[in-house]
């Protein structure tokens, strides 16, 4: 058996340190175990009990809408059991978050829980406010492109420029709303195109079923024709009798691969201290993470039943609409929260070292348009095939 040594490390490496440490072909996988246990304790040792601070924020999740035109089976949005929405965060209110910490962030990614970023018509003002306070943020996100105009598209594009959205188009003209209810295949086309056309850097995110597996490459040779920078298709999150799983691509659910990298040895690594991220939902509320928030509104995981009676007690305190980011990431909210996620089994699943490696075997597909040197498939016959 190897030796090996205790690592030291910064606390915004850990994550990096941690995946290093997983993948050395040079460390036994009996010392990769050890080393990660040793690299976890030492890592909430120093942490758990820290107060958070503006300054150790790198990046935002930000839910700009809690509204969506579609109406996809399997989303967050069917699973509610609290009422949520209609929401939006404003310009008026994005601009109380301060305008130095905006100025710091490397990246701000405009996803969420329930809501379509696009059903919030000023995202084209908080984009471009944010791009003048700091020229260098990353800015990314994803949509389903199916409201607002092609000129609103455009204009959005240009502050996208150096980053990337993802637009989700699940086939194709015949195959495409089957899916993604509500949506209309060609203004998709259209808006994706328009974003583009503004400098915008586009990625199309396709979810296979058996009803469409058969365009996987059609679809993606449609998206180096429009100019997406890559094309990817994955796993969907379920499948039933009507969105039935494909035939002869190879998929696997997500709760599946996160089954077999179950690792009781796995350290959970919460978003504000691993990545210097937070995560601020439409209604204003402030989280450590988009689970935090999803799980309150729907309950779909009885491990993380702990954050319903965090969020009753101190919802009122944790709206940046209404109080001081600094004193919402100070307060008692997020520091009950990181200190329940070190031990909480849910957080250990979700948010460990094999994170990443989840969401790649989610991905069937894989087309990169970028640079003809660096496109590539995840397998030899460039869909991973049955049998």
């Amino acid at each position: 058996m190897q030796a090996f040594v205790k690592p030291k490390f910064k606390w915004m490496a850990y994550h990096h340190l941690n995946f290093a440490i997983s993948n050395s072909p040079a460390i036994p996988n009996i010392d990769k175990i050890a080393c990660i246990s040793v690299a976890c304790e030492n890592f909430w040792d120093k942490h758990s009990h820290m107060n958070l601070h503006l300054e150790q924020i790198k990046a935002l999740n930000v839910e700009a809408s809690s509204k969506c035109t579609a109406k996809c089976p399997f989303c967050s949005r069917q699973q509610k059991i609290r009422p949520y929405g209609p929401h939006i965060i404003s310009f008026e209110a994005f601009k109380k978050l301060p305008a130095d910490m905006i100025s710091r962030l490397r990246r701000i990614t405009f996803a969420g829980n329930f809501g379509d970023f696009s059903t919030n018509p000023e995202m084209t003002d908080i984009a471009a406010y944010v791009k003048n306070l700091n020229p260098g943020v990353v800015l990314g996100g994803d949509t389903n492109g199916m409201v607002q105009s092609t000129e609103w598209w455009r204009a959005l594009g240009s502050s996208f420029h150096d980053g990337g959205l993802i637009f989700s188009v699940d086939g194709l003209a015949d195959t495409h709303a089957l899916h993604r209810v509500g949506t209309d295949y060609h203004a998709v086309i259209r808006n994706m195109e328009a974003f583009i056309r503004g400098g915008g850097v586009a990625f199309w995110k396709f979810i296979v079923f058996a009803h469409n597996e058969h365009q996987v490459e059609a679809a993606a040779r449609i998206a180096e024709d429009i100019g997406c920078a890559g094309f990817k298709a994955i796993t969907s999150r379920d499948y039933n009798d009507r969105l039935e799983p494909p035939r002869q691509i190879d998929v696997k659910l997500k709760r599946e691969i996160f089954r077999d990298y179950a690792d009781d040895e796995a350290c959970a690594m919460c978003n504000p201290i691993g990545k210097g991220s937070i995560y601020l939902a439409a209604d204003g509320t402030v989280h450590p993470c988009c689970f935090a928030h999803c799980m309150y509104i729907t309950e779909h995981n009885r491990l993380f039943r702990f954050i319903v009676p965090l969020i009753d007690k101190y919802q009122d305190r944790i709206n940046f609409k209404t109080r001081s980011l600094a004193e919402i990431l100070s307060g008692p909210y997020f520091k009950a929260v990181l200190a329940a996620s070190e031990t909480n089994p849910y957080c250990r699943m979700k948010c460990n070292v094999y994170k990443q490696k989840v969401r790649d075997e989610l991905v069937v597909y894989e087309r990169d348009f970028r640079d003809v040197g660096t496109m590539r498939d995840v397998s030899d016959d460039s869909v991973k095939q049955k049998g």
